[in-house]
């Protein structure tokens, strides 16, 4: 008597609590608070919106609660805790080296599109100046497999970066399971191409983006099979 029937654990697991610690719930609102820090602004474009989907933007203001799914998936949350963990390992190496170290630095400047003014804002990973005073972007980017690198879309948001902060090169940094690998961008793209891409809205701007993006079900410009 007594004995649990065949498949069943005795003692299982509680698997969620109403007044005990919910990682996944704090998790969820630490995310949730960290969106709504960075809420978008009319005639504010971010670096991020140059190199995706130009109907991404617009969607994620008219359908927040899509936006806010991906902005929870896993991929992403594990992709931002290497972000966040990277950053703070490189700023205590850098900084016992006499490298000056801002992590997740903002910055914006002004472009004219035509007759319109618009800002173009973004916030890099890490911005290093080095002993000897030249300033050097840093940024991470995970991946769930292997692929040819750099990708196309990380190359021109380092250009973007290296105008928007004064840089004088950036490096791009992957990490999969298949490879820890560093990439350097010393090119900068020109205001004449980021007005243009402002100007020029694509969607979608790479063909894969239909695949990843929350939006697909109610966007017009899906591209299937992509």
């Amino acid at each position: 008597m007594g004995r649990s029937p065949p498949g069943i654990i005795a003692s299982s697991p509680r698997f969620y609590s109403v007044s005990g610690l919910d990682i996944v719930k704090e998790l969820y609102g630490l995310f949730r608070e960290e969106r709504a820090r960075h809420q978008r602004e009319r005639g504010v474009v971010w670096v991020t919106d140059l190199v995706s989907c130009s109907l991404k933007p617009v969607f994620s203001l008219e359908y927040e609660e899509l936006a806010l799914s991906e902005f929870f998936s896993p991929p992403l949350v594990l992709g931002t805790l290497v972000h966040r963990g990277l950053e703070a390992l490189l700023s205590q190496v850098l900084a016992a080296k006499q490298y000056r170290v801002e992590v997740e630095p903002e910055r914006s400047l002004e472009v004219s599109v035509d007759d319109a003014k618009y800002t173009l804002k973004g916030r890099a990973d890490l911005v290093v100046t080095t002993p000897e005073g030249a300033r050097i972007g840093v940024e991470i980017k995970t991946l769930r497999g292997d692929a040819a690198l750099p990708l196309e879309h990380h190359v021109d948001q380092a250009r973007i970066y290296n105008l928007l902060f004064d840089l004088e090169k950036s490096y791009l940094v992957y990490i999969s399971p298949e490879r820890l690998a560093q990439y350097e961008v010393g090119d900068r793209m020109g205001l004449d191409e980021v007005a243009s891409r402002i100007r020029e809205p694509r969607a979608p701007r790479y063909t894969w983006e239909c695949r990843y993006c929350p939006f697909s079900v109610i966007c017009p410009s899906k591209v299937a099979k992509a």
